[in-house]
This record gives C-alpha cells, structure tokens and sequence, in this order.
C-alpha cells in the first residue's frame, strides 16, 4: 500500500518524539547503574538489625537518586545533598555493624558461616538497590558511598558535583591513595608513583570552585592526610626506591610556595626535606626490606 506523502510524514515524526521521549527517560537507568539501584526492590534479607529510622533514611535517598535521573521531575536534587544523606547511611550502618558484633561477642559456638552471610548481604545485596555504595564484612566492616559510582554519575549533576568529582580527588578505601597496604594495620609511601602534586593541585581547584559543605570536608580530610605524610618527622618507608623521595618531596614545595592555600605548609615540608638531608630522618625502602611494620 502506498501511504500519502503527508501521513507518512506525519506517521514518522509522531513515532521519532515518541521514540526521543522514550530514550530520556530510561537514559538514566541504562547510562548510570545508581539510577537502576534506586528502581530495584528493597530486600534487607535476614542477618542485621536495620532500624526504621535507617531505613526510611535509605528510602529517601533513593528516592532522591530516581528524581536526579528522572527526565520528567521538575526540581531535582544535587549530588551533593545526596552525598550529604550517603555519608548519614555510612554512619547509621557504623552503629548496625557495632550492634551485630556485640550481639556476637559473647557466642561460644560462634558460626563463622554467619559473618560470611553478613559480608553477602552489604557487598552483593544491598548495593543492588542502595545506589552508589560498597559494602564488607569480615576483616573490614564497611557500608559507604562509592566515591567511582559518585563519579561515573556526574554528569546527571550540577557545575559543583561535576568539579567535585571529576578532579578524581580518591577519598575511599582503608588506606589513603598514597599508601600501598603491606599488612592488615599499615603500609608504605608510594613516592615516585603516587602524584602528590597533582592531587594537592585538585584539592586547590575544588576549594576555590566548589561551596557545598561534604565537599569540602572531604577534600579537607584528604589535604590533611597528605600534609601529615609530607611534613612527617618519622622515618620513611617507601614502597620503591628511597631515591624518589626528595625528588617528590621537592616538586610539592615548588608548587606550595606559588599557591597561597598551602602557604602554612611550606615550612613543614621544607623541614621533612632538611631532616632528609641531615640525616635525622631515615628513608627506607619496603622493596630492600619490609619496613612498613606488622
């Protein structure tokens, strides 16, 4: 059958809107994995006591995911304020796992099955309609946001998440960036690998683009941790070669003296680096030798 040029016109154009409206809004669920969490069924399965409050915490969270990837909600939340509410759940689920562990204590036929159970429902379960968030149990006991999650849904936010996160600032795991875990309580320093300066320069870009309060705790919490290590009146245990130390230690002095953020940290550095020198601070390499304690 032939169509008539101007229905067909129009059969075409009804169907590529429809086709464009339907692509929006499931962009979110397909492009972002939280966006999908936060349309999953909610199952605490069987194992941890979650509080009502904590649960309607968790509710409202997802809650606010589904509106940030909805193409049709009006007023739409930012990462931030998500952010804000993931780090609550990161502390309600603190007191959940103190709660299980007491409960536990005491056990003279403890199961060790029971803790493998628990390491399931917060590392595979949960984070199936949690959005955003990683969970352990067992060596560490662990239920936070995913700052990698947090990351890849950028986009769905405003200029301040997008800097934020998008600066690749690394604000999670056991261990800060610079360390590379040797044993279950420490490791060593990872001079010559790790770019102290470059992260420094995203710590300073976030601080002077970005006003929402998580983020800059978070950024401030990294800021502080590297200036304990660059400033450290200790012995130094580096992953390497104990060559890359100064070297490293001298590149953040550099660019410290030109950023007035960091002004009150130069003599500190500076002392780390004429403590190197004079020998007051030892340099060690956990490659010659384990250094790193444990």
């Amino acid at each position: 059958m032939n169509w008539p040029g101007r229905t067909t016109t129009g059969i075409i154009g009804f169907w590529l809107v429809a086709l464009g409206v339907f692509s929006l809004s499931i962009l979110g669920e397909d492009r972002y994995p939280a966006c999908r969490a936060a349309n999953e069924k909610v199952d605490y399965g069987v194992g941890l006591s979650i509080s009502e409050n904590t649960r309607t915490l968790i509710e409202s969270y997802r809650q606010d995911w589904r509106r940030l990837c909805s193409s049709k909600a009006q007023a739409k939340p930012s990462l931030g304020q998500i952010f804000v509410k993931a780090k609550q759940i990161e502390a309600d689920f603190k007191k959940v796992f103190d709660s299980f562990d007491e409960s536990i204590i005491n056990e003279s036929n403890f199961d060790s099955r029971r803790s493998a159970a628990i390491n399931d429902l917060v590392s595979k379960k949960y984070p199936t309609f949690v959005p955003a968030f990683k969970g352990a149990y067992g060596e560490h006991e662990i239920f936070s946001p995913s700052i990698d999650a947090f990351r890849k849904s950028a986009p769905l936010g405003n200029a301040e998440d997008r800097t934020f996160f998008e600066n690749q600032l690394s604000l999670e795991g056991d261990f800060p960036p610079y360390i590379t875990r040797t044993w279950d309580y420490g490791g060593c320093d990872r001079y010559g690998e790790f770019d102290w300066t470059g992260t420094l320069k995203a710590i300073a870009h976030v601080k002077k683009q970005v006003k929402n309060s998580a983020y800059l705790k978070e950024s401030a919490l990294l800021e502080e941790a590297l200036f304990r290590e660059l400033g450290t009146s200790y012995d130094i245990c580096t992953c390497r070669k104990k060559d890359a130390v100064i070297p490293d230690l001298l590149n953040v002095q550099k660019y410290i003296r030109k950023e007035a953020l960091y002004a009150s940290q130069v003599p500190k550095v500076q002392q780390t680096i004429d403590s190197i020198r004079s020998g007051k601070i030892q340099v060690k390499s956990d490659a010659e030798k384990h250094c790193s304690g444990g």
